[in-house]
């Protein structure tokens, strides 16, 4: 028992002046007298005042003392703390919010029917007594709608519940983060495991677990999607499209149609536009059954008539789309990207050019056909140019000034060129056995052994304002680079005919690394799911990026990493080195998982809740105060009882 206020048990003092009163109450006393006569009149009076049961005396006595004990305990408040389970009329409601709760049947969507169906669970689970519902959206990233809405907060959540059907759909087009709603759900559970978990949904679910699945499909949903395109780029440089497509629901024939825009458009040496290139379309046509709902088709140059037979070597756009009257439409159609490669221009200027830089630079061009395309410009020294190339290799003889565009690279140079920030020293013989050692860490060097590369003769360096020192000989840098706004540098001091270093696996690591430093490729993909990530990397200036969602976002801090949430076209725009404009798009589609809409999922997340338990107070006054009656009642009668 738990006394909410302990102080009043002071009003127990009474009981003691209670006792006290009793023992100083004086007691009749048997007195001898010479008559009887003057008392003859009061005897009546006497038997009926003084007590002839000493039992009743002591019972009216435990009554008064009884009584006062229970008025002292009701100023103290007792009350009886016991401990019961949490009460079952609670329910948790997760709304699947992915892109297949899109799918729209009966003039209404799933997700409007799911929200309608949990706004009726809701009015009834809130109007039995001590009801209590909390509803989680499984968007992309799971988020809490309402925690444990009552009666009294009913109108609110219903306004926020409608909210997710007025004002277009706040359903996403990701998949559902099912996993970050149980984790909410989990949180709930905390304080009331005894609440029912339900999912309205459309899939279905192999193993349902803690969870209540209703779905709210209807039968004669049905969707034809086109799930993905890979254009593949054969040793001949040839474009084939490898198309994927879809037909849940319903089994039937379905019309593919392919047109393919700018096809093989050719530029004039300063760069302009000389023919626009041809558009081309091919259509196919498919049988789906529910047996063999995905099919991969095939599109090459045999199979869009006005081709010509002509092989497809580039292409602006390609447009990928089914025409069916489906219950989805975002993904009817496909746009593929990434036909026409940004053109990436190198120069090699050497007095004596050797085979380790030409080798690795065709390397180079092969295995980033797919980003670029290299064009490789050998010249002598004294024909170099300082503008106009993306890439400046020169090599033993250096140019008077250093380029005003692009990425240069100084090999074994006789002199600093102005505006490098170099002033060289002489040249140092070294025994061709020593080795380098490692210097700052940097991109450059990253999987490069400086113990693999010795060295017979390097150029020393006295100072380099604003470089990082990477490759050090006994103290002596004879690697450097800088990246400063346009002052994109990396100088080797050494000569490779003297040196190990173009002959081990480290010199084409390096020229990998330095294409992946300063000439990324703006993207590594020109598609990728709802909800993905994707990281850009212009190589120039005043970039911009544009797309649902993105209101021409300037790029001010690079590599940019940036989540695209919507479906369709984005495009960033940049000023390359060389001062030209590039554009560049990526298509972001709904994930082919969801497009299916009739699929089998084998299980939920697991919910892990311990059971709770609550504590409850029984109050005590009632029948403390019942008690004390009764013994104020019995203290009553037996002083009647006493009179008679």
């Amino acid at each position: 028992m738990n006394l909410l206020a302990p102080l009043g048990l002071l009003a127990l003092v009474g009981t003691l002046v209670l006792v006290a009163i009793y023992l100083i109450k004086p007691n009749y006393q048997q007195k001898f007298v010479s008559s009887t006569y003057i008392w003859k009149l009061s005897l009546k009076y006497k038997k009926k005042r003084v007590p002839v049961s000493p039992l009743r005396n002591l019972l009216i006595f435990l009554c008064q003392l009884f009584a006062l004990a229970a008025f002292g305990f009701l100023v103290a408040t007792p009350m009886i703390r016991q401990m019961t389970t949490t009460p079952k009329n609670e329910k948790i409601v997760v709304i699947d919010a992915s892109a297949s709760m899109l799918v729209k049947a009966e003039d209404s969507t799933r997700f409007e029917r799911a929200v309608d169906q949990v706004t009726t669970l809701a009015e009834s689970t809130l109007s039995e007594e001590g009801g209590a519902i909390s509803v989680i959206v499984a968007d992309s990233e799971a988020y809490v709608l309402a925690s444990r809405a009552t009666s009294e907060t009913l109108p609110d959540l219903k306004a926020k519940l409608a909210s997710l059907t007025e004002d277009g759909l706040r359903c996403g087009y990701g998949s559902a983060d099912l996993n970050g709603a149980a984790t909410l759900a989990e949180d709930i559970l905390k304080q009331n495991s005894e609440s029912e978990v339900l999912l309205y949904t459309a899939t279905e679910y192999i193993d349902k677990g803690d969870f209540t699945v209703v779905n709210v499909a209807a039968e004669d949903d049905f969707n034809v999607a086109v799930l993905g395109c890979t254009p593949t780029l054969s040793e001949t440089n040839t474009y084939s499209f490898l198309v994927d497509i879809g037909c849940y629901g319903r089994a039937k024939s379905v019309e593919v149609t392919c047109e393919i825009y700018g096809v093989n458009k050719t530029k004039d040496k300063d760069g302009n536009i000389s023919d626009p290139g041809k558009s081309l379309v091919a259509r196919k046509t498919e049988y789906f059954s529910e047996l063999s709902p995905t099919k991969t088709l095939t599109f090459t140059t045999e199979d869009f008539p006005d081709a010509n037979g002509e092989p497809i070597l580039s292409y602006e756009y390609m447009y990928v789309h089914v025409d069916e009257a489906d219950g989805f439409e975002k993904d009817n159609s496909y746009n593929v990207y990434g036909g026409e490669k940004t053109t990436l221009r190198i120069q090699y200027a050497s007095s004596q050019p050797n085979n380790f830089f030409s080798g690795v630079l065709r390397t180079l061009r092969q295995s980033k056909k797919g980003s670029f395309n290299i064009e490789i410009k050998e010249v002598e020294p004294a024909s170099a140019k300082t503008e106009g190339f993306d890439l400046y290799i020169y090599e033993h003889r250096m140019p008077d000034d250093m380029p005003t565009d692009g990425v240069v690279m100084l090999i074994d140079p006789d002199k600093a060129p102005y505006g490098s920030g170099l002033r060289l020293g002489e040249l140092v013989s070294v025994d061709s056995s020593s080795t380098l050692a490692s210097g700052t860490s940097h991109p450059l060097t990253s999987g490069i052994n400086p113990d693999r590369i010795t060295v017979a003769e390097y150029r020393k360096i006295v100072s380099s304002d604003g470089y990082d020192e990477l490759l050090y000989y006994h103290g002596d840098p004879v690697m450097l680079a800088k990246n400063d706004g346009n002052e994109k540098i990396v100088v080797l001091a050494l000569n490779l005919n003297k040196s190990s270093l173009g002959v081990v696996v480290d010199f084409p690591v390096l020229l990998y690394n330095l294409f992946e430093y300063y000439l990324p490729a703006t993207l590594t993909a020109n598609a990728c799911e709802v909800g993905g990530s994707v990281t850009l990397n212009p190589r120039g200036t005043d970039a911009i990026f544009d797309g649902p969602g993105y209101a021409r976002l300037p790029l001010t801090e690079l590599p940019a990493d940036l989540t695209l949430g919507l479906p369709g076209d984005y495009t960033i725009t940049q000023t390359n080195m060389r001062g030209d404009t590039e554009i560049e798009q990526i298509f972001v589609h709904v994930p082919a998982s969801e497009s299916d809409i009739s699929k089998q999922v084998d299980n939920l997340p697991t919910l892990h809740a311990e059971t709770t338990i609550v504590e409850s107070d029984i109050d005590l006054l009632f029948w403390i105060a019942l008690f004390a009656l009764a013994c104020l009642f019995l203290e009553w009668w037996l002083h009647s009882r006493e009179k008679n």
